[in-house]
């Protein structure tokens, strides 16, 4: 993939991430929020670290996010807070697993990345250039971009769309399962989460994904 087409794919990614992270937020009482938002802010980083095509700037801004935020609060660790954790962490892998049109192989095809100028503009947002403007802009292409996917908020996009394919093959999801719990375990050390309940939750999820995997009907599995 090219850089502008990597960077458009950015763009439109971090949007969607951002608005499904606010609509998380707001399911939460008021003096629950900032737990909620430091623990999805800490996932979001851990993930970064761990996926190869995250540009280091964005990657950087992520940690120094998470580091602002960590110092302002003045965290101490409780068991709420530990339990938002795990929450935000398998709310997470589901996330990666939906059968939508963000997790579909097809889905950079979908959005034209090729005629899209969001990505320059993206570029210049990790480089440092921040404005209202700048940030308005890309929200605006990203809306008029993602109106070309329109089961992204599915589940089950596979039974609408005969072009869908899954991001993650039966082969291929171990190693998605293999950075949750190395996850899992990074955050048992820093903050004591209960590892176990996430083993127990990635099992489950395992079971879950391949069944509806195998539902497809329009894919030969792993080819």
């Amino acid at each position: 993939m090219s850089d502008h087409k990597m960077f458009s794919l950015l763009a439109i990614l971090k949007e969607v991430n951002d608005r499904e992270f606010r609509k998380k937020i707001s399911v939460f009482p008021e003096d629950l929020r900032y737990y909620a938002t430091i623990a999805g802010s800490i996932i979001g980083f851990e993930n970064s670290k761990r996926v190869r095509e995250t540009p280091p700037g964005v990657m950087e801004r992520s940690e120094e996010f998470v580091s602002r935020l960590l110092d302002i609060v003045k965290l101490d660790p409780d068991d709420t807070f530990r339990e938002m954790l795990e929450t935000c962490l398998i709310d997470s892998l589901r996330e990666e697993l939906r059968f939508c049109c963000f997790n579909c192989t097809r889905f950079s095809g979908c959005l034209e990345l090729d005629s899209l100028s969001v990505g320059e503009l993206f570029r210049r947002r990790t480089r440092g250039e921040e404005s209202d403007s700048l940030r308005e802009e890309i929200a605006r292409q990203v809306e008029a971009a993602l109106r070309k996917t329109p089961y992204a908020e599915s589940d089950e996009a596979y039974k609408h769309c005969k072009q869908f394919i899954h991001q993650y093959r039966t082969s291929t999801v171990g190693e998605l399962f293999a950075r949750y719990t190395d996850i899992a375990a990074a955050l048992r050390r820093q903050f004591g989460i209960k590892y176990e309940r996430i083993l127990e939750e990635i099992v489950s999820i395992n079971m879950a994904f391949y069944g509806k995997y195998n539902e497809q009907p329009f894919i030969f599995h792993d080819n």
